[in-house]
């Protein structure tokens, strides 16, 4: 009789806390869970060796277009290995992206 009650107590305690987990995931905005998930796809892109245009697109932040006219105008450094199918080495679009680096000096302004 007193496992009985203990198992009950025990199963009460539990039901009281996935009520309380149900309720967070119910207050999660759906925004926030976009912007997660594009963090973990964006981690997701750092382990991987090579890129499809689809995942270039993404990680870079610009659109599929943008990098096919820069593929179609060597501009950056690609592969296809059967003459359809591009793959960007992540390792490269690194060094590509830091190559083209703009620097920019600081105006002082004179206070008066």
């Amino acid at each position: 009789m007193a496992n009985k009650k203990i198992d009950i107590e025990i199963l009460a305690k539990r039901v009281e806390l996935l009520e309380i987990t149900v309720r967070e995931l119910k207050a999660v905005e759906p925004e926030v869970l976009e912007e997660r998930l594009k963090k973990i796809e964006n981690s997701l892109y750092i382990t991987k060796e090579m890129l499809t245009t689809t995942e270039l697109a993404e990680y870079l932040g610009v659109s599929q277009s943008q990098i096919y006219k820069l593929t179609m105008n060597m501009e950056i450094p690609h592969y296809k290995p059967k003459g359809k199918t591009i793959y960007f080495d992540r390792k490269e679009i690194v060094r590509w992206m830091r190559s083209n680096h703009c620097s920019f000096e600081r105006k002082e302004t004179a206070k008066d």
